[in-house]
């Protein structure tokens, strides 16, 4: 018999195989040690009442140093701000333009209290506000200088600047109407030669005398034939007696609604003034 392994290729394990040749590890060299990374602690967070508080301070500071130099910038533009108005207000105000060629004037009313008047001028019969001197109340119609010459204003302090209408009282414009009758009557023979010895028609239809309040055509003809008896009047006495009017009244009244109206044409204000007798 043969031997069965003879017929049999059986491979018998040969024991394990050696490994390729490494890199000798007494030759290698490690690298320096580092050691192990510090992590880093964690810091306690801020309390946050000691952030407010810090805040309030910080914003104090700043408030406070932005108020002081706020408050010096405002008060160095103060400064010059007030400089220049205390200026202003010592030098003399200009007087009025509408007063420059004015010599007389006349109460219109006065405060005694504040010393401040209101006063017509003659020329024109602008008015305007004055500062008088001394204590003493004047009366309606009473007259005074306020020409450009300072030695004679012995009444006057300062004139003011002009007034308007609108702006008075009730008292002075109640008075307004005397006060222009009385200044007429004073220069009643002025106004008599001046107006009616001279007026005439405006038109066919219109005679002058019609321009006064409450004369029509009837009134108006009957004033013409009373002059013509007489050739003129020769005061203002005989025109109310023969014309049956108040000559000086309606005249007054008519610069009144001049003055008060300012577009009424034509305007015996600007024909008549100033007084030249």
């Amino acid at each position: 018999m043969s031997d069965p392994r003879r017929r049999r290729q059986i491979k018998t394990p040969s024991g394990p195989k050696k490994k390729a040749a490494g890199p000798d590890l007494s030759k290698y060299k490690l690298k320096s040690a580092t050691g192990r990374q510090e992590v880093p602690k964690p810091q306690p967070k801020p309390d946050p009442s000691q952030q407010r508080s810090g805040g309030q301070r910080g914003g104090q500071q700043r408030r406070q140093g932005g108020g002081q130099r706020g408050g010096q910038r405002g008060g160095q533009r103060g400064g010059r701000q007030g400089g220049r108005g205390q200026g202003r207000r010592d030098q003399p105000r200009p007087e009025p333009e509408a007063l420059k060629t004015e010599t007389y004037a006349r109460i219109l009313e006065h405060d005694a209290g504040t010393g401040i008047a209101t006063a017509m001028a003659e020329k024109s019969l602008a008015f305007c506000r004055l500062k008088l001197k001394g204590s003493e109340a004047m009366t309606l119609n009473q007259r005074i200088y306020i020409g450009k010459d300072a030695s004679k204003r012995t009444d006057v302090a300062a004139i003011i600047g002009m007034a308007h209408l609108d702006k008075m009282s009730n008292m002075a414009r109640q008075d307004l109407p005397n006060l222009v009758q009385l200044f007429i009557e004073e220069h009643a023979q002025y106004f008599v030669d001046e107006f009616y010895n001279k007026a005439g028609p405006m038109s066919l239809k219109q005679h002058s005398y019609e321009l006064l309040p409450d004369v029509g055509p009837v009134k108006a003809r009957n004033m013409v034939k009373a002059r013509d008896q007489v050739g003129v009047f020769a005061s203002m006495d005989e025109l109310n007696a023969l014309a049956k009017v108040k000559g000086a009244e309606l005249l007054a009244q008519r610069f009144v609604e001049e003055l008060e109206d300012k577009t009424l044409m034509p305007r015996l204000t600007e024909l008549l003034l100033p007084v030249t007798a």
